[in-house]
């Protein structure tokens, strides 16, 4: 699909009459009603299986305080029968997420208009419209969708759910169904981050995937010189990006779909240039974490340099009254606010010992570090003296900035799960940063 565009939520009789049946308006009475039904519900039925692989179909799912949130059933259409794929949401389906497809009927039916009805229970589609599931109450979706019109090359099919007129849309898959399912999935699984930003008529302002309710979320304010402030539009999921049921509109732009970019690491607007990119590597350690999902904790220095200093302080630690077998883990907490904590665990609690640096961002994919010479523990364990200084001044010593390049090691560019900082002066040297990743490793390892 390379033009996709709003689908109105509330259809009228009028909508339905010009679009929903490609005739000419001379002709559109020449018929008696009961033929027009037929002739109508029969172009239907020849589009909707005039189709190699089926259609993907998306339409509304319950949400609790969020805007629609479309969902995306890659479907097969026989004369009789419609069958469901597997997907990220049926997974989730208690009895039956492990199987691959289910198959259930479906009809046409005449009720002020075509109305495409799923009619026996379908354990992956319906599961979401009982009313009898405790999240559902009365937020069910719909299983009922009154047919508006199908565009005129036949590849894409638009509605609304009969009960709450939200929206509904088919698009005729180029590929085999399970694979257009998986796709789709995937930019849910991989590219909808918590965290990003948004790029429009050279402005950047913050972004967020809030990817289980299908919403985005851009900040910028509604006026000149105002304050940023919350934004929220429904997406879904195409196989190569995303579009926008409510349209965005910022400065004169209007967005309506993004694609994936090839290189992964974001999504353009070919039309208006906007783009959506990764949140700068650097706002992961320098931010307020506890706004963020996505948390990231350093837990081991890696390179030979560096393992060599670790092993002297291993070493002169074996000496002391503290030796390394009493250390059980250690983690690297970037903690917001210009501050970064290596944490080493003797006992849990004010067992902790606390080397507090000092942090600030010296690019978007860069940071510098600097002991700020302090050490402190709730019982008044002291280990920089016996021997840990070699690890503390491998990481950056006393008032001196060491800068960092932030390289993301694992994940997508868009999402990543494995982050790696690297020494510039001193390649050798490097930590490493697990997405939500804290205790119960061990400190040698």
């Amino acid at each position: 699909m390379k033009k996709l565009f709003t689908i109105c939520a509330v259809g009228a009789l009028a909508v339905w009459l010009l679009g929903s049946c490609q005739m000419m308006e001379d002709d559109l009475f020449a018929d008696e009603p009961a033929t027009r039904q037929d002739k109508w519900m029969a172009e239907y039925r020849r589009v909707f299986n005039n189709n190699e692989y089926g259609w993907a179909l998306y339409t509304d799912q319950p949400t609790f305080g969020r805007h629609p949130h479309l969902a995306t059933f890659a479907v097969r259409f026989d004369q009789d029968y419609c069958t469901f794929y597997n997907s990220l949401s049926t997974r989730r389906i208690p009895n039956v997420g492990t199987k691959d497809s289910i198959q259930s009927t479906y009809s046409f039916k005449m009720d002020n208009g075509i109305v495409l009805s799923f009619d026996t229970y379908n354990e992956f589609f319906h599961y979401y419209a009982d009313q009898s599931q405790y999240f559902a109450q009365d937020l069910q979706a719909d299983f009922e969708f009154c047919l508006d019109r199908f565009s005129e090359n036949e590849d894409t099919i638009f509605g609304r759910g009969k009960t709450k007129q939200l929206p509904f849309m088919m698009i005729k898959m180029k590929m085999p169904a399970q694979e257009y399912q998986n796709r789709s999935d995937e930019i849910t699984a991989s590219y909808s981050p918590y965290n990003c930003a948004f790029v429009c008529a050279g402005d950047t302002m913050k972004a967020q995937f809030l990817s289980g309710y299908g919403n985005l979320l851009l900040y910028f304010p509604d006026e000149e010189g105002g304050k940023a402030v919350e934004h929220m539009y429904s997406y879904g999921n195409l196989v190569g990006g995303i579009y926008l049921i409510e349209n965005i509109e910022y400065k004169g732009y209007i967005i309506k779909e993004m694609a994936l970019n090839e290189a992964l690491d974001g999504y353009t607007d070919k039309l208006t240039g906007a783009r959506i990119i990764p949140r700068p590597y650097a706002d992961y350690y320098t931010e307020d974490v506890d706004e963020n999902d996505d948390k990231f904790f350093g837990y081991s220095c890696l390179g030979s340099w560096t393992r060599g200093e670790w092993d002297k302080a291993k070493a002169a630690l074996d000496g002391s009254k503290y030796p390394s077998s009493t250390l059980n883990n250690i983690t690297f907490n970037p903690a917001g606010n210009g501050k970064i904590v290596l944490t080493v665990n003797m006992w849990y609690g004010s067992g902790e010992i606390h080397f507090p640096f000092d942090i600030r961002k010296a690019g978007a994919d860069k940071i510098q570090l600097r002991y700020t010479g302090t050490e402190h523990s709730g019982l008044g364990y002291t280990i920089y003296d016996l021997g840990f200084k070699y690890v503390v001044d491998a990481i950056a010593p006393k008032d001196e900035w060491r800068t960092y390049k932030i390289v993301p090691t694992d994940g997508t560019k868009l999402s990543p799960a494995v982050f790696q900082l690297i020494d510039e002066q001193n390649p050798d040297n490097s930590i490493l940063f697990k997405k939500d990743f804290r205790y119960y490793y061990g400190f040698w390892d």
